[in-house]
């Protein structure tokens, strides 16, 4: 068993969900009878093999998911492919792959640039950069899953306004259900977001006090950067929640959902190659040198 579960890489996973995207995108070229189990196969096989690799990485490792940034990219791909294939089996005429499965390969991309080396070793690093870890992993699916459903909304909205029939086998959601995942998803990303950065600042005192100087310098770009996406979010759902108000309160909030992702996106760009410490392992502050007095 060891074998064949160290022989799964990204390549396999990644590749499984891009049939499933080829096969949600011949939806606008052909009708078929069998393209739904196809795609379900697929997914559901990627699925099955990004589960095994994040296990088989956490139990060879030693490490567990959120312990690095390789590992954090998977596991938010992982929740997005997993939300795909229920969403898919639900509502199987509703072309969500279109939507979530380039942001699942987007981060499964992400993920092969990102380091693999684990943040921190000891048990309040751990608890402190779970927390961390897990509070940033929510606000993320989040903006995501907001984009998305106002990604759909702009969509759906254009055609109900063209007065277009809907395609043979291709239905998107309604537009209020749209609206209603739009306005409710910046709520739960700022304050997640800002959750994980307060977490973040407390995992940083509490391994200055433990002398681990080298790990994320309070002048970091990445504190700056994720202080800004922070910023942005409770604004961003502020606008939304003033919006909701407003005759043209669905497009509004569908724009700002839009820029929120785009934001993210710049930010984890920013973290793939621009030049910060975090995401590297720590190193202990030299012990000071002392002399014998002859």
């Amino acid at each position: 068993m060891a074998p064949f579960l160290s022989g799964i890489s990204i390549v396999c996973f990644a590749a499984s969900y891009a049939v499933a995207l080829a096969c949600e995108a011949s939806r606008l070229v052909f009708r078929s009878g069998v393209r739904g189990a196809v795609m379900v196969t697929f997914a559901a096989a990627g699925l099955v093999a990004h589960t095994l690799f994040l296990g088989w990485r956490a139990v060879s490792s030693g490490t567990v998911p959120l312990s690095s940034p390789f590992d954090w990219y998977l596991l938010a791909a992982w929740l997005l492919a997993a939300g795909y294939l229920w969403l898919t089996i639900a509502n199987p005429r509703t072309p969500v792959g279109l939507f979530l499965l380039p942001v699942v390969l987007a981060l499964v991309g992400a993920a092969s640039l990102a380091s693999r080396e684990p943040f921190l070793h000891d048990a309040a690093s751990r608890f402190w950069g779970r927390i961390h870890g897990g509070f940033h992993l929510v606000w993320s699916v989040s903006v995501v899953l907001g984009a998305i459903a106002g990604l759909m909304w702009l969509i759906q909205a254009g055609r109900l306004a063209r007065k277009q029939a809907p395609l043979q086998g291709f239905r998107m959601p309604s537009l209020e259900r749209l609206a209603h995942v739009t306005a409710r998803t910046p709520a739960i990303a700022a304050w997640a977001a800002a959750a994980g950065f307060v977490s973040g600042i407390v995992l940083n005192a509490v391994n200055r006090r433990r002398g681990l100087i080298e790990t994320v310098p309070w002048t970091d770009p990445v504190v700056l950067r994720m202080a800004a996406v922070v910023a942005w979010l409770i604004v961003a759902d502020w606008m939304t929640s003033t919006a909701r108000r407003r005759p043209d309160g669905g497009r509004t909030t569908a724009w700002l959902a839009l820029v929120s992702l785009a934001v993210m996106a710049g930010s984890i760009l920013w973290g793939l190659f621009g030049s910060t410490q975090h995401g590297r392992p720590a190193a202990a502050a030299p012990a000071m040198r002392v002399e014998a007095t002859p």
